[in-house]
């Protein structure tokens, strides 16, 4: 360490030799400073001339607004008018009450059709179930209420009579998709058979039945499916 500090002063009082301070060095986060390019707005570069049209169309548009009624014209014109209808859960419910209430009038004993049946009859329900209803005779419940207490419920039964010589309890479905077997009938069958037991527990019937009837119609004019149920498939539910 000696040796070192007198070298040092020999250096320092030995001619022609100085020391200059070391040149300061600042620091700065600004790019200006570091001598990077200042950035560029590149929308002033871009011509205002070429876009004066499309301010002028956006101005005028804000200056007029429509109201809803030139709106559903012009929707009118460009897609077609406005077509409005019943919903189609509503539309089948609708034919399906009909329906029934056409195939009480033809049941019953007087058998009287009303203006409204006879339209149904043009509309293909009626015509596709004919075949069916040739089946049918002797009408010995039409449209009554039934009540199983043990089971907690209470329908309308639409019609018990003979078909093909075996008392059945009958119902009827309209469908707009072709069900050609007993099986695509799902729930249907299941209140075939409470209808059935309804009655025979019932002492005011003074029947007993042990089959069951669904006739599905088709509003395409197809062939109604009629369904026998037995009384070995009624007695597995």
């Amino acid at each position: 360490m000696k040796v070192f500090q007198t070298i040092s002063r020999q250096l320092i009082s030995s001619k022609g030799f100085s020391v200059e301070p070391a040149p300061s060095v600042v620091f700065s986060t600004s790019s200006y400073m570091c001598g990077g390019k200042k950035k560029v707005n590149r929308y002033e570069e871009e011509d205002p001339k070429k876009y004066s049209d499309l301010v002028r169309s956006v101005l005028s548009f804000r200056g007029h607004a429509q109201t809803p009624q030139p709106l559903f014209e012009e929707d009118a014109l460009l897609y077609g008018p406005v077509r409005k209808c019943k919903a189609p859960k509503q539309d089948m419910f609708l034919q399906g009450k009909w329906f029934h209430e056409a195939l009480e009038s033809i049941l019953s004993p007087q058998g009287n059709l009303r203006e409204r049946d006879e339209n149904l009859l043009k509309s293909g329900y009626i015509q596709r179930v004919q075949h069916v209803l040739r089946d049918v005779s002797g009408v010995w419940a039409l449209e009554n209420a039934v009540r199983r207490e043990t089971l907690k419920y209470v329908g309308l039964l639409h019609c018990v009579a003979d078909y093909q010589g075996k008392l059945c309890v009958t119902d009827r479905k309209t469908s707009e998709k072709p069900k050609p077997f007993i099986r695509n009938t799902f729930d249907n069958l299941l209140q075939v058979v409470v209808y059935v037991s309804a009655i025979n527990h019932k002492a005011n019937y003074s029947f007993q039945v042990q089959c069951g009837l669904i006739v599905v119609a088709y509003k395409d004019r197809s062939p109604a499916h009629p369904h026998f149920m037995d009384a070995e498939l009624c007695s597995q539910y």
